[in-house]
Protein backbone atom coordinates (compact mmCIF):
# COMPACT_ATOMS: atom_id res chain seq x y z
CA UNK A 1 0.00 0.00 0.00
CA UNK A 2 1.74 3.08 1.04
CA UNK A 3 5.14 4.35 0.57
CA UNK A 4 8.09 3.14 2.43
CA UNK A 5 7.64 3.70 6.00
CA UNK A 6 4.09 3.97 5.22
CA UNK A 7 3.85 7.48 4.35
CA UNK A 8 3.53 9.23 0.63
CA UNK A 9 5.53 11.72 -0.66
CA UNK A 10 4.74 15.06 0.56
CA UNK A 11 3.48 17.14 -2.82
CA UNK A 12 2.83 13.88 -4.92
CA UNK A 13 0.57 13.94 -7.05
CA UNK A 14 -3.03 12.91 -6.52
CA UNK A 15 -3.19 10.10 -8.63
CA UNK A 16 0.39 7.39 -9.61
CA UNK A 17 2.58 9.61 -7.01
CA UNK A 18 5.21 6.92 -7.30
CA UNK A 19 5.56 6.99 -3.65
CA UNK A 20 6.38 3.42 -3.48
CA UNK A 21 10.15 2.62 -5.09
CA UNK A 22 7.86 -0.03 -7.03
CA UNK A 23 4.95 2.13 -8.18
CA UNK A 24 6.20 2.51 -11.43
CA UNK A 25 6.54 -1.02 -12.00
CA UNK A 26 3.53 -1.64 -10.99
CA UNK A 27 2.15 0.85 -13.48
CA UNK A 28 3.61 -1.25 -16.02
CA UNK A 29 2.86 -4.27 -14.95
CA UNK A 30 -1.16 -3.25 -14.56
CA UNK A 31 -0.67 -2.34 -18.19
CA UNK A 32 0.73 -5.32 -19.70
CA UNK A 33 -1.70 -7.68 -17.14
CA UNK A 34 -4.36 -5.65 -18.84
CA UNK A 35 -3.22 -6.76 -22.34
CA UNK A 36 -3.47 -10.20 -21.46
CA UNK A 37 -6.34 -9.64 -20.12
CA UNK A 38 -8.00 -8.36 -23.52
CA UNK A 39 -6.36 -10.99 -25.92
CA UNK A 40 -7.42 -13.72 -23.24
CA UNK A 41 -10.88 -12.21 -24.11
CA UNK A 42 -10.11 -12.71 -27.81
CA UNK A 43 -8.99 -15.75 -27.51
CA UNK A 44 -11.84 -17.00 -25.22
CA UNK A 45 -14.36 -15.22 -28.27
CA UNK A 46 -12.86 -16.96 -31.07
CA UNK A 47 -11.79 -20.38 -29.78
CA UNK A 48 -15.97 -20.70 -29.14
CA UNK A 49 -17.23 -18.87 -31.76
CA UNK A 50 -19.03 -21.74 -33.39
CA UNK A 51 -20.60 -22.66 -29.50
CA UNK A 52 -24.60 -22.74 -30.39
CA UNK A 53 -25.38 -22.40 -26.87
CA UNK A 54 -23.78 -19.45 -26.29
CA UNK A 55 -24.29 -15.95 -28.30
CA UNK A 56 -20.93 -13.85 -29.31
CA UNK A 57 -22.29 -10.93 -26.83
CA UNK A 58 -22.19 -13.89 -24.10
CA UNK A 59 -18.61 -15.04 -25.57
CA UNK A 60 -17.26 -11.30 -25.08
CA UNK A 61 -18.73 -10.79 -21.92
CA UNK A 62 -17.77 -13.90 -20.03
CA UNK A 63 -13.84 -12.94 -21.29
CA UNK A 64 -13.85 -9.63 -20.53
CA UNK A 65 -15.08 -10.64 -16.75
CA UNK A 66 -12.78 -13.37 -16.58
CA UNK A 67 -10.07 -11.35 -18.06
CA UNK A 68 -10.53 -8.73 -15.76
CA UNK A 69 -11.10 -11.04 -12.70
CA UNK A 70 -7.54 -12.82 -12.84
CA UNK A 71 -5.97 -9.38 -13.58
CA UNK A 72 -7.34 -7.91 -10.45
CA UNK A 73 -6.01 -10.99 -8.72
CA UNK A 74 -2.27 -11.26 -10.09
CA UNK A 75 -2.00 -7.10 -10.08
CA UNK A 76 -3.23 -7.68 -6.36
CA UNK A 77 -0.71 -10.43 -5.66
CA UNK A 78 2.40 -9.23 -7.21
CA UNK A 79 1.74 -5.74 -5.63
CA UNK A 80 1.25 -6.70 -2.21
CA UNK A 81 4.45 -9.71 -2.69
CA UNK A 82 6.79 -6.36 -3.31
CA UNK A 83 5.44 -4.08 -0.88
CA UNK A 84 6.99 -4.37 2.90
CA UNK A 85 5.26 -2.40 5.51
CA UNK A 86 7.48 -3.81 8.15
CA UNK A 87 8.71 -0.46 8.69
CA UNK A 88 5.22 1.55 9.02
CA UNK A 89 4.45 3.67 11.77
CA UNK A 90 2.70 2.76 15.09
CA UNK A 91 -0.70 4.79 14.20
CA UNK A 92 -0.96 7.89 16.34
CA UNK A 93 -3.18 10.73 17.09
CA UNK A 94 -1.83 13.82 15.89
CA UNK A 95 -0.67 15.41 19.10
CA UNK A 96 1.38 11.98 19.35
CA UNK A 97 -0.62 9.79 21.65
CA UNK A 98 -0.53 6.21 20.43
CA UNK A 99 -3.65 4.28 19.90
CA UNK A 100 -3.46 1.99 22.97
CA UNK A 101 -1.59 -0.15 20.62
CA UNK A 102 2.05 0.52 21.62
CA UNK A 103 2.99 -3.51 22.19
CA UNK A 104 4.64 -5.24 19.54
CA UNK A 105 2.65 -6.80 16.81
CA UNK A 106 1.41 -10.56 18.04
CA UNK A 107 2.73 -13.32 16.98
CA UNK A 108 2.17 -15.01 13.53
CA UNK A 109 -0.61 -17.62 14.68
CA UNK A 110 -1.71 -20.51 12.28
CA UNK A 111 -4.95 -18.42 12.05
CA UNK A 112 -3.40 -14.98 11.37
CA UNK A 113 -1.23 -16.50 8.70
CA UNK A 114 -4.11 -17.91 6.98
CA UNK A 115 -6.24 -14.71 6.71
CA UNK A 116 -3.42 -12.82 5.46
CA UNK A 117 -2.53 -15.13 3.04
CA UNK A 118 -5.78 -15.84 2.00
CA UNK A 119 -6.68 -11.84 2.10
CA UNK A 120 -3.60 -11.23 0.07
CA UNK A 121 -4.82 -10.13 -3.20
CA UNK A 122 -7.11 -7.85 -1.64
CA UNK A 123 -4.91 -6.62 0.54
CA UNK A 124 -2.30 -6.11 -2.29
CA UNK A 125 -5.01 -3.84 -4.19
CA UNK A 126 -5.74 -1.61 -0.99
CA UNK A 127 -2.09 -1.34 -0.92
CA UNK A 128 -1.61 -0.06 -4.37
CA UNK A 129 -4.68 2.66 -4.23
CA UNK A 130 -3.11 3.72 -0.82
CA UNK A 131 0.44 4.39 -2.98
CA UNK A 132 -1.73 5.59 -5.71
CA UNK A 133 -3.24 7.79 -4.13
CA UNK A 134 -0.46 8.92 -1.48
CA UNK A 135 -2.25 8.07 1.32
CA UNK A 136 -0.64 7.94 5.25
CA UNK A 137 -0.34 4.81 5.54
CA UNK A 138 0.46 3.43 10.01
CA UNK A 139 -0.13 0.18 11.54
CA UNK A 140 -2.53 -0.84 14.67
CA UNK A 141 0.10 -2.76 16.01
CA UNK A 142 -2.26 -4.77 18.07
CA UNK A 143 -3.80 -6.81 15.63
CA UNK A 144 -1.20 -6.60 13.13
CA UNK A 145 -3.47 -4.61 10.75
CA UNK A 146 -2.81 -1.85 8.44
CA UNK A 147 -4.59 1.73 8.14
CA UNK A 148 -4.44 4.03 5.66
CA UNK A 149 -6.10 7.43 6.17
CA UNK A 150 -6.67 10.30 3.30
CA UNK A 151 -5.56 13.44 3.89
CA UNK A 152 -8.38 15.66 3.54
CA UNK A 153 -12.32 14.24 4.88
CA UNK A 154 -14.38 13.73 2.14
CA UNK A 155 -18.46 14.13 2.86
CA UNK A 156 -20.27 10.89 1.90
CA UNK A 157 -17.22 8.84 1.84
CA UNK A 158 -17.20 5.73 4.06
CA UNK A 159 -15.10 3.46 5.93
CA UNK A 160 -14.23 0.66 3.47
CA UNK A 161 -12.35 -2.57 4.97
CA UNK A 162 -9.88 -4.79 2.05
CA UNK A 163 -8.35 -7.70 3.59
CA UNK A 164 -5.80 -7.02 5.87
CA UNK A 165 -6.19 -2.64 5.58
CA UNK A 166 -8.69 -0.64 5.93
CA UNK A 167 -8.66 2.44 3.72
CA UNK A 168 -10.66 6.03 5.36
CA UNK A 169 -11.45 9.13 4.24
CA UNK A 170 -10.97 10.56 8.48
CA UNK A 171 -10.33 8.60 11.27
CA UNK A 172 -10.92 9.40 15.12
CA UNK A 173 -8.23 11.98 16.64
CA UNK A 174 -9.36 10.93 20.07
CA UNK A 175 -6.95 8.00 20.24
CA UNK A 176 -9.24 5.57 22.40
CA UNK A 177 -11.84 6.13 19.53
CA UNK A 178 -9.76 5.39 16.74
CA UNK A 179 -8.09 2.64 18.66
CA UNK A 180 -12.18 0.92 18.83
CA UNK A 181 -12.37 1.63 15.13
CA UNK A 182 -9.30 -0.39 13.87
CA UNK A 183 -9.75 -2.76 16.16
CA UNK A 184 -13.65 -2.90 14.47
CA UNK A 185 -12.04 -3.32 11.20
CA UNK A 186 -8.99 -6.14 11.62
CA UNK A 187 -12.48 -8.36 12.78
CA UNK A 188 -13.95 -8.34 9.07
CA UNK A 189 -10.37 -9.75 7.99
CA UNK A 190 -11.15 -13.10 9.05
CA UNK A 191 -14.50 -12.70 7.28
CA UNK A 192 -12.81 -11.45 4.16
CA UNK A 193 -10.64 -14.61 4.56
CA UNK A 194 -13.25 -17.30 5.30
CA UNK A 195 -15.65 -15.23 2.24
CA UNK A 196 -12.40 -15.79 -0.42
CA UNK A 197 -11.87 -19.09 0.67
CA UNK A 198 -15.36 -19.97 0.01
CA UNK A 199 -16.06 -18.12 -3.20
CA UNK A 200 -13.05 -16.18 -4.42
CA UNK A 201 -11.85 -12.52 -3.64
CA UNK A 202 -14.96 -10.81 -4.71
CA UNK A 203 -17.14 -13.16 -2.07
CA UNK A 204 -17.28 -11.01 0.43
CA UNK A 205 -17.95 -7.92 -1.11
CA UNK A 206 -20.96 -9.45 -2.93
CA UNK A 207 -22.35 -10.88 0.73
CA UNK A 208 -21.84 -7.94 2.20
CA UNK A 209 -23.42 -5.96 -0.23
CA UNK A 210 -26.63 -7.97 -0.18
CA UNK A 211 -26.77 -8.81 3.34
CA UNK A 212 -26.47 -4.76 3.69
CA UNK A 213 -28.87 -4.20 1.16
CA UNK A 214 -31.94 -5.97 3.58
CA UNK A 215 -30.06 -5.26 6.85
CA UNK A 216 -28.28 -1.94 6.36
CA UNK A 217 -26.04 -0.17 8.95
CA UNK A 218 -26.18 -1.99 12.71
CA UNK A 219 -28.57 -4.31 11.50
CA UNK A 220 -25.88 -6.20 8.86
CA UNK A 221 -24.99 -9.33 10.08
CA UNK A 222 -21.02 -9.32 9.68
CA UNK A 223 -20.84 -5.71 11.46
CA UNK A 224 -22.50 -7.14 14.28
CA UNK A 225 -19.91 -10.12 14.20
CA UNK A 226 -17.43 -7.37 14.24
CA UNK A 227 -18.61 -5.40 16.93
CA UNK A 228 -21.12 -2.66 17.04
CA UNK A 229 -19.30 -0.72 20.01
CA UNK A 230 -16.04 -1.02 18.44
CA UNK A 231 -17.47 0.33 15.24
CA UNK A 232 -19.26 3.08 16.70
CA UNK A 233 -22.94 1.60 15.43
CA UNK A 234 -26.19 1.67 17.58
CA UNK A 235 -27.89 -1.13 18.02
CA UNK A 236 -31.59 -0.47 16.30
CA UNK A 237 -33.00 -3.78 16.35
CA UNK A 238 -31.97 -7.35 14.23
CA UNK A 239 -35.52 -7.06 11.23
CA UNK A 240 -34.51 -6.74 8.02
CA UNK A 241 -35.72 -3.49 6.26
CA UNK A 242 -38.40 -4.24 3.51
CA UNK A 243 -39.05 -1.10 1.74
CA UNK A 244 -39.60 -0.38 -2.03
CA UNK A 245 -36.11 -1.14 -3.49
CA UNK A 246 -36.42 -4.43 -0.97
CA UNK A 247 -39.38 -5.60 -2.20
CA UNK A 248 -39.12 -4.84 -5.74
CA UNK A 249 -35.56 -7.01 -5.61
CA UNK A 250 -37.51 -10.13 -4.30
CA UNK A 251 -40.08 -9.65 -6.89
CA UNK A 252 -37.53 -9.76 -9.63
CA UNK A 253 -35.55 -12.33 -8.29
CA UNK A 254 -39.21 -14.26 -8.06
CA UNK A 255 -39.88 -14.09 -11.27
CA UNK A 256 -36.54 -14.96 -12.62
CA UNK A 257 -36.69 -18.28 -10.25
CA UNK A 258 -39.96 -18.68 -11.46
CA UNK A 259 -38.68 -18.56 -15.07
CA UNK A 260 -35.77 -21.08 -14.46
CA UNK A 261 -38.03 -23.63 -13.12
CA UNK A 262 -40.77 -22.81 -15.43
CA UNK A 263 -38.41 -23.29 -18.67
CA UNK A 264 -36.78 -26.33 -17.12
CA UNK A 265 -40.39 -27.84 -17.06
CA UNK A 266 -40.75 -27.01 -19.99
CA UNK A 267 -37.65 -28.58 -21.80
CA UNK A 268 -38.42 -31.58 -19.57
CA UNK A 269 -42.02 -32.00 -21.23
CA UNK A 270 -40.52 -31.68 -24.77
CA UNK A 271 -37.74 -34.29 -24.47
CA UNK A 272 -40.44 -36.60 -23.11
CA UNK A 273 -42.29 -36.09 -26.15
CA UNK A 274 -39.75 -36.63 -28.19
CA UNK A 275 -38.61 -40.00 -26.68
CA UNK A 276 -42.37 -41.20 -26.71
Amino acid sequence: MGGAGGVGRPGSPSWWGYSHPHSRAAAHLFFWLLVAGVLGALWWWFKGRHAPVRPAAVRILQGVVAGLAVTSILLGTAWRSVTDLGAAPVCAAPPGEEWGSTADVPDLTPSLLAQKVATWPETGLAMLYADARGLTVCRYAAADYYVGVVSKAVAGKRTVNFGDMVISPRFPTVPSDAANLAEHESHHRPQWAVATLLAGPAGFPVAYGVDDFFFPGARNHFERLAGLRLGGYVDVGHGPVLGGRQVVALVVVGLGLGAVLLRRVLLRGVRSRRAG
